[in-house]
């Protein structure tokens, strides 16, 4: 699957639906109390900021990086590891 950025009314399985739940997550943890609920308002401040993360994604490709190493030891052990680097600051 690839990156879903979401737009308001389709938000499932996004990326903006992940920030609002992470948000929500930490306002609970951090105000100890309820979030608040979430408005249209908010909502497009976290589509405008995921779209804008794919974009800047797919428009700069070689600024993401994924290496996968496999590794086999006989045919019943298996281990796998994968480094994901971000270019920039």
């Amino acid at each position: 699957m690839g990156l879903k950025a979401g737009k308001i009314g389709d938000l499932s399985a996004s990326m903006a639906r992940a920030m609002e739940d992470a948000f929500r997550n930490e306002w609970v943890r951090v105000k100890e109390g309820s979030a608040p609920v979430m408005t249209e308002d908010m909502q497009l401040i976290f589509v405008a900021v995921a779209q804008g993360v794919v974009d800047h994604l797919v428009a700069n490709p070689d600024a993401f990086n994924v290496t996968v190493n496999s590794h086999s030891s006989g045919d019943t052990s298996h281990s796998h590891s994968t480094e994901v680097s971000i270019d920039g600051n």
